[in-house]
């Protein structure tokens, strides 16, 4: 069977990216509508550009972002900076290569802009799973359930308690309330042991964050995990899979091993702040 995803476009470049912007729009709605709207949270277009802000998150650019910008939406990049700094806050933008240009990079370094890290974002067809390993087995997350799979995050990623924390939590738990989300558990020998999302729009899967327990990894959990999301795509009618993952990390192993291959390594930038902790960071899959 051929697995050959179709040639890489600017198009299809921009399509990719928009699976990872709706994850985010769909996310930032639920947070923007819990009572008072605790976290400030506002979503705005700019030209093809989203724009998303968490005003209450103290100043944090990896949750005030903007994803999908172009280099159509340079006119529009003054009106960005400007509302971000009237909420006070840091931002930060993702650069595709084939959707940016020398122009809009120039312009973004005038503003004081720098470069400030680097995600692989990967794509493939979707498929039929193979069978897992017999002790892993894969389920989904229940509604009740949302404390539990914020919980195994927060233990894989030892994510410290900081100010943003009340936040990521709440936006956790979120995850698994949005219809276009599915949530998965991987449990081996009836222990809970690893988490993922898959959320599905206009024809892709999204392979959103995924996690394992310290204590259960290198088990298999994540290409089990991987697999049943491909299949979910499958049998949604998806077109395309598509993920992002650290530049040369196991993450990028993992979804290299089912058959995704590398559409493009895309940067982001982030406005300068010398107060800025570049350490301080948390997974960024969770936009």
């Amino acid at each position: 069977m051929n697995r050959t995803p179709p040639p890489l476009t600017p198009e299809l470049a921009y399509k990719l990216e928009a699976s990872c912007t709706f994850f985010s729009t769909e996310k930032q709605k639920a947070l923007a509508s819990l009572p008072g709207n605790p976290y400030g949270v506002q979503t705005r277009t700019f030209g093809k550009a989203t724009a998303f802000l968490a005003r209450k998150t103290h100043n944090s650019e990896i949750f005030n972002h903007v994803g999908n910008l172009t280099r159509d939406d340079l006119p529009y990049l003054d009106a960005i900076l400007d509302w971000y700094a009237h909420n006070d806050v840091s931002c930060s933008f993702d650069i595709v290569p084939s959707n940016a240009s020398p122009e809009l990079l120039w312009h973004l370094a005038m503003k004081g802009l720098y470069q400030s890290s680097f995600y692989n974002m990967f794509y493939g067809l979707p498929y039929v799973a193979q069978e897992f390993l017999s002790d892993i087995v894969i389920r989904p997350v229940l509604p009740e359930e949302k404390n539990l799979f914020a919980e195994v995050y927060f233990e894989s990623f030892e994510v410290p308690k900081t100010k943003t924390y009340a936040y990521v939590r709440q936006s956790i738990c979120t995850l698994v309330e949005i219809p276009t989300n599915h949530c998965l558990f991987a449990f081996i020998h009836n222990s809970l042991a690893a988490i993922a999302v898959i959320s599905i729009s206009r024809g892709i899967g999204y392979l959103a964050l995924s996690a394992t327990r310290p204590s259960f990894r290198g088990r298999g959990c994540q290409n089990a995990l991987l697999q049943a999301r491909i299949h979910l795509a499958s049998r949604a009618g998806c077109d395309l899979v598509t993920c992002q993952a650290g530049v040369g990390t196991v993450s990028q192993r993992n979804v290299e091993k089912v058959g995704l291959r590398l559409a493009y390594t895309k940067a982001t930038w982030t406005t300068f702040n010398e107060h800025q902790n570049p350490r301080n960071t948390i997974d960024p899959t969770n936009r």
